[in-house]
């Protein structure tokens, strides 16, 4: 989990940018600090986050303790990505399946390929 800043440049709509508390994939949302304040908000499930059109900078953690992260009941590696991001790749059953954008887009990428091949 991370906190990123929003630096997405808005229409003169004076639309806030908030800080919110992400995942490793910045694919769900566990939090946020709505913007001018430094109060934290955790929901009780994380929710889908869409980052298409908008631009997140990395900043500390200055709101207090976070959360803990359950363990996983299936195993799990994390994989450095060719940009420098790291994913998760997991085997859920039979089925090797990552955390990458590519993966949820087509189904198969080359992290969860390399793992696999990894565990043969």
């Amino acid at each position: 989990m991370q906190f990123y800043q929003e630096t997405t440049k808005w229409n003169s709509d004076g639309i806030p940018n908030h800080i919110y508390l992400l995942n490793d994939s910045k694919s769900k949302m566990i939090g946020y600090v709505r913007a001018g304040t430094n109060d934290l908000t955790i929901f009780s499930k994380p929710m889908g986050f869409d980052t298409r059109g908008r631009t997140f900078a990395k900043v500390a953690n200055t709101f207090g303790k976070l959360p803990t992260q359950e363990k996983p009941s299936h195993p799990t590696w994390t994989v450095a990505g060719s940009k420098g991001d790291s994913y998760t790749v997991s085997k859920i059953d039979d089925r090797f399946v990552c955390s990458c954008t590519g993966f949820k887009f087509h189904g198969r990428c080359k992290h969860a390929t390399k793992i696999q091949g990894e565990q043969k």
